[in-house]
């Protein structure tokens, strides 16, 4: 039975006199975190990609900080979305039965019976049977075990007398709306089950970004225990003996204590949010470019068929390469050859890029091999060596050209 709390209005008033009463500690608290935040998303980037010794020279750049601050947090928060898709659905599937509030912590523990069996399911077939079923077959297997799930579930007498009292009509149960509720809560439930490949994948490119390792049973264990825990915010919604207010608050609370669980202690899970976030922000950026490198490096320094380099007739040093990072004036940048390298290798290559200021590098645009009479697009004209720009991969003369 579920424990009256005062009206809405009522803690709304309270609880914002307290937030103006607090403000000054409050905002003070949500600066330190928002700049630790901004500070440790740009450490794991750094140790990400091999080169922490990058970190103490880029944080002197702070309106950089600040937006990188803020594509981290929109990526966290769309991470958070995805995490709770099965929380959403799962108690989307318990709100139904809000007619019968004095059943409702039975409804949930049954409820959770067949969304773990096809969590289950889906793991083992993942993790271990994939390699002999297709896709479309495994999906089907995934969905007939929570049916048969299901089944087992709501045939039980007491279920049954608990379906009858939600969808009774003034003393009146249909055959038809009996059916009806039934098939809307195995969708739900269903759904919950499908829902779960969102955490799955998420979990599964964060960790194969760190650990290399391929036996499946630590991973699989770790998907099923997260898959799980996305449920508990539920649990403790509909389970725990306090007012409405105080019960909101506590899931809100499991779900954000979860998320953040996973984004920080998962290995890799950070990693992919700011590699992510650095390429959005083109502190990485996945094109080759030509730098003209000031004072740094002679030519005898660099490997010439590693970096492409020359001479110009000023005298400077030119390279050919990627940014790899870009935070205020510290750029690294990588051969060329790195460009197509995984996230979870190339700490192991960086070691080969160069650390420069980008204050005392040149950028300078790739050369077309052809030029061509310009043509039009529309009402503009194009020149036709930006179209050649487009086919062609700016190696050496004579290199084989992309397609």
């Amino acid at each position: 039975m579920q424990v009256a709390g005062p009206a809405f209005e009522e803690v709304f008033r309270r609880n914002f006199k307290r937030v103006l009463t607090y403000w000054g500690p409050i905002g003070t608290l949500i600066g330190l975190g928002a700049a630790g935040q901004g500070l440790l998303s740009l450490y794991l980037y750094t140790r990400a990609i091999g080169r922490t010794d990058l970190f103490m020279a880029a944080i002197d750049a702070k309106s950089a900080l600040a937006v990188w601050l803020v594509i981290v947090l929109v990526l966290m928060v769309l991470y958070l979305i995805l995490l709770a898709t099965t929380t959403l659905l799962f108690g989307l599937a318990c709100s139904l039965f809000h007619s019968t509030p004095e059943h409702l912590k039975n409804v949930v523990v049954w409820l959770t019976l067949p969304v773990l069996a096809g969590f289950g399911g889906f793991i083992l077939i993942s993790y271990y049977l994939s390699e002999w079923l297709d896709p479309g077959l495994a999906i089907l297997l995934v969905v007939t075990l929570v049916l048969l799930a299901c089944w087992g579930v709501l045939s039980r007498p007491a279920f049954k007398e608990v379906l009858d009292s939600n969808v009774n009509k003034p003393g009146k149960a249909t055959r038809a709306s009996r059916i009806g509720f039934t098939y809307l809560i195995t969708f739900c439930l269903t759904s919950t089950v499908i829902s779960g490949v969102f955490p799955s994948l998420l979990l599964l490119n964060a960790y194969s970004n760190e650990v290399l390792s391929e036996a499946p049973h630590f991973p699989a264990i770790l998907n099923l225990l997260v898959l799980a825990f996305t449920l508990l915010p539920v649990v403790i919604f509909y389970c725990l003996n306090a007012d409405l207010y105080k019960r909101i608050a506590y899931s809100v609370a499991c779900a954000l204590l979860m998320a953040c669980t996973f984004l920080l202690m998962l290995p890799g899970a950070m990693s992919q949010i700011t590699y992510k976030a650095a390429g959005g922000l083109e502190v990485r950026q996945g094109a080759v470019e030509r730098y003209s490198v000031q004072q740094e490096f002679e030519l005898q320094d660099l490997d010439p068929l590693m970096w492409k380099t020359r001479l110009s007739p000023q005298g400077r040093l030119e390279i050919q390469g990627f940014q790899q990072f870009l935070f205020g004036d510290a750029l690294l940048i990588c051969p060329q050859d790195l460009i197509d390298v995984s996230l979870n290798q190339i700490r192991n290559y960086t070691r080969y890029c160069i650390k420069v200021r980008d204050s005392k590098v040149t950028h300078k645009p790739p050369k077309p091999l052809l030029a061509h009479k310009p043509f039009y697009v529309g009402m503009c004209q194009e020149p036709g060596y930006w179209r050649v720009a487009r086919r062609l991969d700016w190696g050496p003369l004579g290199a084989t050209p992309a397609h």
